[in-house]
């Protein structure tokens, strides 16, 4: 296989919206998956943001609590019988996910499994899991399109429909539309500074996780991120010192058309207290209608801005040689 650039895989990204589709369509549920009381959603790093977009995708539309679970050890005492879990893992090998998927097969959890292959796949049709199977061959991060939108067909079948086809062909649209201009230039005003990444509406909180990820992963760069009402509770009085850090950051403000009012204008406040502080402050707005949509228009323009941010720091955005040596350290 022609090992594939960072762009290949970012230009390919709407592409594998309807393959995804085709995958989760064939997958076959038993009946009584649809007889929940809570969804589970277990997965690390890039496998697990899919949990996180359709956990706030659901929140208007589901009654039942949803959780994204990102860690090992033991898993939720509420995690039972009467629990949905989705085992997310794109290599099939991430230990954390394994150890979980083990304790659900141990509590009689209703589990789907989605992941490319690997010992998680074993496992599944060993112990006849619904599974979830997409192509290999992609670093996890880079299959976004397969991790969330196989998911949304899986999950009709037990009657949560999160999004009809015409918001994922909208979603599907805003991620060709994504400007990549836009994206050089929000690069170049980033620069080498350290970035905060802010959420003002609960829709926009995987945006920001995406872009703390992409961040880290493929520009090689540290940057934080957190939602509102929280940072105005303390992070806002932080953005005094150490003033010259102050004066080397950047602020990055995720809006959505559904923000309140009142939480407009206490980011607008925000705003003007962190800018008269010396950093730069960048206001990025969600585009479309559907909530699927708004969340990717902005995912998409994260990735294409840490695309050109390791451009800028020269680095290979592929390689992530820190995190594979530390998945190579074994239990004592």
């Amino acid at each position: 296989m022609t090992k594939l650039l960072l762009k290949d895989y970012l230009l390919g990204l709407p592409d594998q919206i309807p393959a995804a589709l085709q995958i989760g369509k064939k997958v076959s549920l038993p009946k009584n998956y649809k007889d929940f009381s809570s969804i589970f959603f277990c997965g690390m790093g890039g496998s697990a943001i899919s949990g996180n977009i359709l956990r706030v995708v659901a929140q208007s539309k589901v009654k039942v609590p949803w959780a994204v679970h990102r860690s090992g050890g033991k898993l939720p005492h509420w995690v039972g019988k009467n629990t949905l879990a989705v085992f997310s893992s794109y290599s099939g090998n991430t230990r954390e996910v394994l150890d979980s998927f083990q304790q659900a097969l141990k509590r009689g959890v209703r589990s789907v499994v989605i992941t490319s292959g690997g010992e998680l796949e074993k496992q599944a049709r060993k112990k006849r899991v619904p599974l979830v199977k997409i192509p290999g061959g992609f670093v996890p991060r880079c299959a976004i399109g397969y991790l969330t939108f196989s998911l949304f067909p899986v999950l009709k079948k037990i009657g949560l429909s999160l999004a009809g086809d015409s918001e994922i062909q909208e979603a599907r649209n805003q991620i060709k539309k994504v400007s990549k201009s836009l994206a050089k230039n929000l690069a170049r005003r980033i620069g080498y500074r350290y970035c905060h990444f802010y959420a003002i509406s609960g829709l926009m909180e995987a945006v920001a996780i995406r872009w703390r990820s992409q961040f880290a992963e493929n520009a090689k760069a540290l940057s934080s991120h957190l939602w509102m009402p929280e940072m105005f509770h303390n992070e806002i009085e932080g953005w005094q010192f150490p003033r010259q850090l102050v004066k080397q950051s950047a602020a990055l403000f995720f809006r959505d058309r559904d923000d309140s009012r009142e939480y407009i204008r206490k980011a607008e406040f925000a705003e003007s207290c962190i800018r008269r502080r010396g950093a730069v402050v960048l206001r990025l707005s969600s585009k479309g209608r559907s909530p699927l949509a708004r969340i990717f228009s902005l995912i998409a323009l994260g990735d294409w801005v840490s695309y050109e941010l390791a451009g800028l720091y020269q680095v290979n955005p592929m390689p992530i040689p820190i995190l594979d040596a530390i998945k190579k350290i074994k239990r004592r």
